[in-house]
């Protein structure tokens, strides 16, 4: 399986752990993928070390629309997918008003793009930007100067490629979300010590600062590893923690056999 479906099938792999079942409404198109751009398979290690602040319920949700879209690829064997470059399990950190959003795709799809961003609870969006199409790899938005996020509270942001526009239950979509936090003291004095695009990546990284480690790396390949890097951690947390809960189930057990 070429790098960009292992990536996929990681993000969806990882959430399903979370929650404790599969997500089965995308996981059938992770069989059927075609030959992924070269940049995606250029290098092997994470250029930076990125802590979580937390792990927890998934806050990152995928949704595939009708047979519209794949008809629109060309095969109708395979399924339009949006990754958002974001952590599956918690809420991603941002201290900038107006941060860069990043997303992935596999391939090109002559079909509108939506990105949307709305207050946690307001049903009515900040900021709206349309796209012509869907561009194969790594795709990106940000904020104007006319929008800006508020420190402590929690965005959710959508990108969704319009497969009818009369019928918009059948967009693709990828939701995840977004908090701005202030700066801290440890990390302002990291920042002002840092040298070098990588040293401010990894300060903002080691302060659990994702949206803004992203925006500092110098190439989309180096956000595509970070990326990869982040689930990969997350899965095998996940992973790590139902087999601990399960061996408490079982000590439980043995334990109620005993009595």
């Amino acid at each position: 399986m070429k790098r960009f479906s292992k990536i996929l099938a990681i993000t969806i792999g990882t959430t399903g752990l979370v929650l404790g079942q599969a997500v089965l409404s995308t996981s059938s198109s992770l069989n059927h993928r075609a030959d992924t751009s070269p940049w995606l398979a250029r290098a092997n290690a994470s250029p930076i070390a990125y802590t979580p602040p937390n792990r927890g319920r998934p806050q990152q949700t995928q949704g595939t629309g009708s047979r519209g879209c794949e008809a629109i690829a060309g095969d109708q064997d395979t399924t339009v997918d949006v990754t958002l470059v974001t952590p599956v399990d918690h809420t991603a950190y941002t201290v900038s008003g107006q941060p860069t959003f990043y997303w992935l795709a596999e391939q090109t799809i002559n079909r509108p793009v939506e990105f949307t961003l709305v207050e946690d609870g307001n049903p009515n969006p900040i900021y709206v930007q349309q796209f012509d199409r869907l561009e194969a790899g790594m795709n990106q938005v940000a904020l104007d100067s006319e929008q800006s996020l508020e420190v402590g509270k929690t965005y959710r942001w959508t990108v969704s490629v319009i497969c009818n526009a009369q019928r918009r239950s059948a967009d693709v979509f990828a939701q995840g979300w977004i908090e701005r936090v202030d700066v801290s003291e440890d990390l302002q004095a990291r920042l002002d010590a840092a040298t070098t695009p990588e040293e401010v990546a990894q300060a903002y990284a080691e302060s659990s600062i994702w949206f803004d480690a992203l925006a500092a790396l110098t190439s989309d390949s180096d956000r595509l590893e970070a990326f990869e890097a982040e689930i990969e951690n997350s899965a095998s947390q996940a992973a790590s923690e139902a087999a601990s809960e399960a061996a408490s189930d079982s000590q439980r057990n043995e334990a109620n056999l005993s009595n």
